[in-house]
């Protein structure tokens, strides 16, 4: 549908000569990242409004757009699949929020774990969002984002829980969402060793 719809778009501003020829598959692309973002955008606040959690799925988005653009992670090959992705993360993480337990040793593993993995593993390249020469940058940006969060949520743990629970379980989930990416890549590897050797 996101396809369908900047081809419609793009095809529409040519046949009235408002971009030209060339312009078409750069036009085509962009009109494809506005309408997936806005979907995005769109998503997350219906969730919001459904779960009565409109702040924290906010807050879910900045910190899932923000930190994945440096430490990368999981991307679905589909618009309808990363969608689906985005959807699962969101409604999971506020879900979970709304049943938020006072312990600190919770937050601490969440965060915890979130800083180790990104350590060793960021950050993820994926062929639709290539680092090219980014890549110690995006490493040093994602160590440092990861240890200023993990200080703010612990300095928060007393004065705001709330903003600690969505912040903790959404940084966990980019764990995750950056294992399972580490996972796909070394079964990838696996599988083409094995074809060269057979």
């Amino acid at each position: 549908m996101i396809s369908f719809l900047s081809n419609f778009i793009t095809h529409y501003l040519f046949k009235n000569k408002i971009i030209t020829e060339e312009k078409i598959p750069v036009c085509q692309y962009g009109f494809e990242i506005i309408i997936s973002t806005l979907m995005g955008v769109l998503i997350i606040v219906i969730i919001g409004i459904i779960l009565n959690e409109f702040l924290g799925a906010l807050l879910f988005y900045f910190l899932f757009i923000i930190v994945r653009m440096f430490t990368g992670g999981y991307h679905a090959k589909t618009h309808f699949k990363c969608k689906l992705t985005l959807s699962i993360c969101c409604f999971s993480v506020l879900a979970l929020s709304k049943y938020y337990i006072y312990y600190k040793k919770i937050y601490i593993f969440l965060l915890v774990s979130y800083f180790i993995v990104v350590c060793l593993f960021a950050p993820i390249e994926h062929i639709n969002a290539p680092l090219n020469d980014n890549k110690v940058r995006n490493r040093i940006i994602s160590i440092i984002m990861a240890i200023l969060l993990v200080i703010t949520n612990l300095i928060m743990y007393s004065y705001l829980p709330k903003f600690v629970t969505v912040s903790s379980l959404t940084l966990f989930v980019i764990t995750i969402l950056i294992i399972i990416s580490k996972i796909k890549e070394r079964r990838g590897l696996y599988e083409k060793n094995n074809k060269r050797n057979s």
